[in-house]
């Protein structure tokens, strides 16, 4: 919540109010007097010839513009000209030149470009700090969505299991009570099939949670593993090439292999697919992870609010310096590539 009041006050930036513009004129009023000070008391003019003394006025009206804005920068430049001929050149100040009127537009032009990009550079940092709330709340949204799954997964699978269990201990604890040693046999044969049935589904659970294997076993065991909890829980049909071992840092292959955790959590989700084909491969100066579905299909360049799984992909890819490519159109199924470069043929 905290985040979002944030993000909304980050959509408009309020004018300046009278303290802001009371500021500017202290400001611009302050920095003309003490450059004209300065000037007089040194007596740079007329030693300094008049181009120099006005780039000591000049670097106000920059500075001004950069950090307080237009206005300050406009105050400051009509200052600096008035106060050069009335104070410094009273002798001009009833008929100014045309050396005095350029320098005038310049001092203008100046604060005018300056501020402009100052307004620009303000606004990238504004917009910079927007998206990476956006971001932020994307995460967090993310973080919930999986709690979520594997909410919906506990419930579906471990509890139901636990629940099996309970009804087959009673049923085995009925029979022994009444001497049926047949039907207190087969209960308890229901109940430790039941068991070992939701100890696979938990250790399924926990290695998607955190893979342990990849720091152990390397990505090849880990994507073996996942093709095997995909067989068994969802009935699909996967082909698997994998490859030998890629040489690369822990941290790129767990980001592989979430992206590929993350392709088939899709494919499960949205693309009611019945096969799905998986490679891992070593080529010249990178590796390549393919995932491929017989799916509906969807427009890759479409947006689909509340639906993080691309989005998720393409950070991974992003982050870890790699090429993506999605290929799909509706009733052709999805193709998905990552490439991952190697640095001088490995990590």
């Amino acid at each position: 919540m905290k985040q979002l009041e944030h993000f909304a006050s980050l959509q408009v930036k309020p004018a300046p109010g009278w303290r802001g513009y009371a500021i500017d004129t202290v400001l611009a009023l302050g920095g003309v007097a003490l450059l004209t000070s300065l000037i007089s008391v040194d007596h740079l003019y007329p030693r300094v010839p008049i181009p120099y003394s006005y780039i000591a006025y000049l670097f106000l009206v920059v500075a001004l513009a950069s950090t307080r804005g237009l206005y300050a920068a406009l105050l400051a430049s009509l200052l600096a000209f008035l106060a050069y001929l009335f104070f410094l050149v009273p002798d001009a100040f009833t008929i100014p030149g045309k050396r005095d009127l350029f320098t005038l537009c310049v001092f203008l032009a100046a604060a005018i470009i300056v501020a402009a990009a100052h307004q620009r550079a303000e606004l990238a940092r504004r917009r910079e700090r927007e998206l990476r709330i956006l971001y932020e709340q994307a995460q967090e949204l993310a973080a919930l969505q999986e709690r979520q799954r594997l909410a919906r997964e506990l419930h579906d699978s471990v509890s139901q299991a636990l629940y099996g269990i309970g009804l087959g201990a009673q049923t085995a604890r009925e029979a022994l009570e009444s001497s049926d040693a047949g039907q207190a046999t087969a209960s308890l044969e229901y109940v430790i099939n039941l068991t070992e049935a939701g100890r696979t589904e938990m250790r399924a659970l926990i290695f998607e949670l955190r893979p342990e294997s990849l720091e152990t076993e390397g990505l090849v065991a880990a994507l073996t593993k996942q093709v095997a909890v995909l067989r068994t829980r969802h009935k699909l049909t996967i082909e698997a090439d994998l490859s030998e071992e890629p040489a690369l840092s822990l941290e790129r292959k767990e980001s592989l292999y979430r992206i590929a955790q993350e392709a088939t959590h899709n494919i499960i989700k949205h693309a009611q697919a019945s096969m799905v084909m998986l490679r891992l491969a070593r080529q010249t100066n990178e590796i390549l992870l393919e995932v491929r579905d017989n799916g509906r299909g969807f427009d890759p360049t479409g947006t689909f609010p509340g639906h993080l799984g691309l989005l998720s992909i393409r950070e991974r890819v992003a982050r870890i310096g790699g090429i993506l490519t999605i290929e799909s159109a509706s009733g052709q199924g999805t193709y998905i590539r990552v490439q991952v470069p190697l640095v001088g043929g490995s990590e």
